[in-house]
């Protein structure tokens, strides 16, 4: 059986037990409990306690570590290498030099893959470590295979470097009840549309409320709700809608919205809409899609990628609100009970937990045998 070890170098500092890191990541753990004894697995975690755990019957190995790019866990590395791994799955491009000495520990019969987590390249000496550490490794992982492009272009990975893609994560969310989910969040527009995510400028909420307010000019009995977890471009976002009528009426910033109760959002609105420039995955939209809310999306690789080029879902270019405005536009007279069944059944047969564990299974065997 091949022995894999999923090890992660960030330190989620703020954790003190291992139940903390499970609740608070379990999009991206989830997938472990459904690969079956296929594998020999187990997590190597870094984070404010030191512990060994097994939890969903999976193994767990806590160590102290901190997050300063030169820091090191030589504790970790004898860890891993007494392991005896056949295949080590780094997660991150953000910790060469704790790569590098990754494998000087386990030696050139431990095959390296790293995972891409939306990471960017370095510049500088950081930069030169990047392409050092992992300009060897046996393979790459991203959401989709477009997204390694600008790491290819900087030499960071080989142009003809095996890259496999596979979702980061998943969700274990479920669709609820329509109506009763209206009734709990107040939903009520005829078109309903919900924005859940940061409002940073890779986001970009203003260009997705350009392309709305020019949407309500076909349809003003639509409505925006929008949810976000950090507030950079509150101040812009708060002026733009108070600065139009449409935008005021038809507008309403929730905020906040505890996770338990995202499920009833999703299943409340009809679409779920994403103006996102660049990103390594999308949680939010996956617990769209888990939920049956229909995607209107940038066509960004992984977008792409996770919506089957927009067969199950609607894409337009980032950063075009006359395109996002014809997008939507289009969306009128649509099945929409139809499109949300649709995008509910490819999610459950293309990007469950279960789906990962499969995909993580084969790109194991298809590197043990290459």
């Amino acid at each position: 059986m091949i022995k894999l070890v999923d090890l992660t170098f960030y330190a989620h500092l703020n954790y003190n037990h291992p139940e903390d890191v499970l609740e608070n990541h379990s999009a991206a753990l989830a997938f472990a409990s459904h690969i079956d004894n296929r594998l020999d697995f187990c997590f190597v975690k870094h984070a404010g306690f030191e512990q060994r755990a097994v939890m969903g019957g999976v193994p767990y190995q806590f160590f102290r570590a901190g997050n300063n790019f030169w820091s090191v866990s030589f504790k970790t590395l004898r860890f891993v290498r007494n392991l005896k791994p056949d295949i080590v799955l780094v997660q991150g491009f953000i910790f060469p030099l704790q790569v590098m000495l990754l494998r000087l520990f386990c030696g050139s019969s431990t095959k390296i893959i790293v995972q891409h987590h939306g990471d960017i390249t370095y510049q500088g000496i950081k930069g030169w470590l990047q392409k050092i550490a992992y300009r060897h490794a046996a393979a790459y992982i991203f959401t989709a295979k477009e997204n390694a492009a600008i790491w290819q272009q900087r030499g960071i990975i080989k142009a003809n470097a095996q890259i496999f893609e596979l979702l980061e994560a998943s969700t274990g969310f479920e669709r609820q009840d329509k109506q009763i989910s209206k009734s709990l969040t107040g939903i009520n527009g005829k078109t309903n549309f919900l924005w859940v995510g940061r409002l940073n400028a890779n986001k970009d909420p203003l260009a997705v409320l350009d392309g709305f307010e020019r949407y309500l000019k076909v349809n003003p009995l639509a409505k925006l709700y929008m949810i976000y977890q950090t507030e950079e471009l509150l101040t812009e976002v708060n002026h733009k809608i108070n600065s139009s009528i449409a935008l005021s009426n038809n507008v309403v910033t929730v905020g906040k919205v505890a996770p338990a109760d995202l499920p009833n959002w999703y299943s409340a609105a009809d679409f779920y809409i994403s103006g996102s420039h660049r990103e390594g995955s999308s949680y939010a939209l996956l617990e769209a899609m888990a939920c049956g809310c229909i995607p209107v999306v940038t066509a960004i690789p992984s977008f792409e990628k996770i919506t089957h080029h927009g067969e199950y879902g609607f894409l337009y270019p980032p950063g075009d609100p006359e395109a996002l405005a014809n997008v939507l536009s289009a969306l009128d007279g649509m099945n929409i009970s139809k499109l949300s069944a649709t995008t509910l059944t490819y999610f459950k047969q293309n990007l469950s937990f279960k789906v990962i564990a499969d995909d993580l299974v084969d790109i194991c065997e298809t590197l043990m045998n290459k």
